[in-house]
């Protein structure tokens, strides 16, 4: 099909959205927040001119989920020969404006008590059960009558579905007018396997050049979504300027540059209503920005859930993080050590977990300075909301961030974001305004920065100011899917009627 006749097209245009895990279904990290918030925006965007659907995987434990049920089953082909899969399908956002969810599963490959391995080991059939589902959803888009005009896919796990697709596309003529889109969230995972095993995927040789599929000898699934789709993007303008050069490319900087202005930073988003301190029911009370006075009552609700004593004199800084060197957790540890060593007026509380090494540090420290420092290692969306809302600094040294959604959760809650200026950080915490930035990522500029935001807590009306701008600020998909849109139209060439409100 031609572009000026795509142009004419009267249906809604037609988005598959592909991503590994779903909010509030199955999440191990931020990924999971936007796909279930990034497709109901695009929808609230163009109420009639798109139609998107999600499809992600079947988690363990699917068939007792009271708002999912199974759609139905059927038979797909695939290079290993014929395999069943079970399609499962709920919604997410609410009336006309939800979106139907499809929940991919095959045999027991995805029942599983984690989502890519457990114990910071990932599944040794990762390689299989990706492809697999790639080619499940192949006829998926069969079975459901529902050809794309846009596949938009989210990181690794996704990835394998694009060349696929260019393959696919020579032999169907339903697919020769679909168009890709490919977001990257985070560069250090590659979806990394034996490169021998490309003729187990169905594409044919030279897909593994590395022009195409090859890393440094190996098969990468990422490069899959690099450089075999019509626009690429990442989760920030901040990011997407820091990996066209190494190291922070992650050897991928070469691919990354040859994409030119078809490679974008779009910023993430939250969703401000299900993230809003105006009427979370998990948190003790409710404030605003015009009046955030109660936000006191939250925080002596936190203290005692991790067994410290109230001291309103002191600030409560806080962490919800993965437990890893990226993060800036060993840092982190070395300066509460030193802190609290010293002395220092403040009180910190830290949910995550993630490298065993660090967790047992964690937790050393807790039990040396009980009252003073609580620990919870595992992952608690209800405690990370009453953390954000109690807590009145939030710390986040990553060495790296592609964007981050917690400092924009935290701002939402009135808790002042402590970051290292890198990737979304930077583009999203001001320094002076709404948040504070290290000078150095070091346990010393952590150190120092917390210094700082003890200073802070102590002229209560700098403090108010900064919680009131961090309060304010516009983190929602509005602007962002309206970003997306424009990048659909661009990779497809077709026109989408957009919601433009009442007059």
């Amino acid at each position: 099909m031609k572009k000026t006749d795509r142009q004419k097209t009267s249906h809604p245009f037609r988005v598959l959205f592909l991503s590994s895990e779903i909010t509030p279904f199955l999440k191990s990290g931020g990924l999971a927040d936007v796909a279930g918030s990034l497709p109901v925006a695009l929808k609230a965007a163009s109420p009639e001119g798109v139609d998107i659907r999600i499809a992600t995987t079947a988690f363990s434990g699917i068939r007792q989920h009271q708002s999912i049920r199974l759609h139905h089953s059927f038979l797909f082909q695939s290079p290993s020969g014929k395999r069943k899969a079970d399609i499962f399908h709920s919604r997410i956002g609410t009336g006309e404006g939800s979106v139907p969810v499809y929940f991919v599963g095959i045999d027991d490959l995805f029942e599983r008590k984690g989502i890519y391995g457990e114990k910071e080991t990932e599944y040794p059939d990762n390689f299989e059960r990706y492809l697999l589902w790639s080619h499940a959803i192949r006829e998926l888009i069969r079975s459901e009558s529902f050809v794309p005009d846009i596949v938009h896919g989210n990181d690794w796990q996704t990835g394998l579905f694009f060349p696929l697709m260019q393959t696919w596309q020579k032999q169907d003529k339903e697919l020769t007018a679909t168009h890709s889109l490919f977001t990257i969230h985070n560069l250090a995972y590659k979806g990394l396997f034996p490169l021998d095993r490309l003729p187990q995927t169905g594409l044919p040789e030279q897909y593994g050049h590395f022009s195409k599929l090859e890393f440094y000898g190996q098969l990468s699934f990422l490069k899959g979504g690099i450089c075999c789709t019509d626009i690429l993007t990442t989760v920030s303008p901040g990011y997407r300027n820091e990996v066209l050069q190494e190291p922070e490319g992650e050897g991928l900087s070469g691919a990354l540059r040859a994409r030119g202005e078809r490679f974008v930073g779009v910023l993430n988003g939250m969703d401000m209503d299900r993230w809003n301190p105006e009427n979370d029911p998990l948190i003790k009370c409710t404030y605003s920005s015009g009046d955030h006075s109660p936000k006191k009552f939250a925080k002596k609700d936190l203290l005692d859930l991790f067994g410290i004593e109230e001291s309103p004199e002191l600030p409560l800084v806080a962490m919800v993080t993965r437990m890893t060197a990226q993060k800036g957790l060993d840092f982190a540890l070395e300066a509460i050590e030193h802190l609290f060593r010293h002395n220092e007026r403040v009180r910190i509380v830290i949910l995550g977990s993630g490298s065993p090494v660090l967790e047992k540090k964690a937790l050393q420290l807790a039990d040396t300075y009980k009252g003073m420092f609580g620990i919870r290692i595992g992952f608690d969306d209800d405690l990370a909301r009453k953390i954000y809302a109690g807590s009145d600094f939030f710390l986040m040294p990553s060495r790296f961030e592609p964007c981050g959604l917690s400092q924009m959760y935290a701002m939402r809650y009135g808790s002042i974001p402590i970051v290292n200026p890198t990737g979304g950080l930077r583009d999203t915490v001001s320094p002076g305004r709404t948040g504070l930035w290290l000078e150095t990522l070091s346990t010393e500029g952590i150190i120092q920065c917390i210094r700082e935001a003890l200073r802070l807590y102590s002229d209560p009306a700098a403090l108010d100011r900064y919680r009131t701008n961090a309060m304010l600020e516009e983190n929602g998909w509005g602007k962002r899917a309206g970003q997306y849109l424009d990048l659909y139209e661009k990779g497809s060439g077709m026109r989408i009627r957009r919601f433009t409100g009442p007059a």
